[in-house]
């Protein structure tokens, strides 16, 4: 299987004189037979406001993407960091119209949105991505509350 490290050091080095190199990578790539994941390491920007800043993310994580190959209805799973201070209903409203401009029905990421008492930066959330892209194209199939038998 083949493992692939995308920009290691992206964010710099750690001044440290036991770490001499990057330890960590902006996301990594696996080899699967019939597929390639990738697993994004969190995002944050520290410019604009909430919906600004998702807005970026988005699109650098949708350019990254692009670049291996893949696009936003390959991701599979996805977190959200969001400082507490900032987390209310209209926030989460906010972020899901952002969200609609990047993930088309079916292909929605299970997600999860976590309130959080800091972040590294000025950033107002962190997202993770995971990503599946197949040699293929996906076959989507969602199941909707009324197909679900209720007992």
């Amino acid at each position: 299987m083949k493992k692939t490290a995308l920009l290691p050091g992206m964010w710099g080095t750690i001044d440290s004189d036991e770490i001499g190199e990057p330890q960590m990578s902006y996301a990594v790539a696996t080899e699967r037979e019939g597929y390639r994941r990738v697993v994004f390491s969190g995002l944050t920007v520290s410019e604009g406001d909430l919906r600004e800043q998702t807005r970026r993310i988005l699109e650098d994580l949708e350019e990254a993407l692009d670049i291996l190959g893949g696009g936003m209805n390959h991701v599979v799973e996805s977190r959200w960091y969001v400082l507490d201070e900032v987390l209310s209903r209209e926030s989460q409203t906010a972020l899901h119209e952002v969200r609609a401009e990047f993930f088309e029905r079916p292909h929605y990421p299970a997600s999860t949105m976590i309130g959080v008492s800091s972040l590294l930066g000025d950033g107002l959330l962190e997202i993770e991505l995971v990503a599946e892209i197949p040699d293929d194209e996906w076959e989507v199939e969602a199941i909707e509350r009324e197909d679900v038998e209720d007992d």
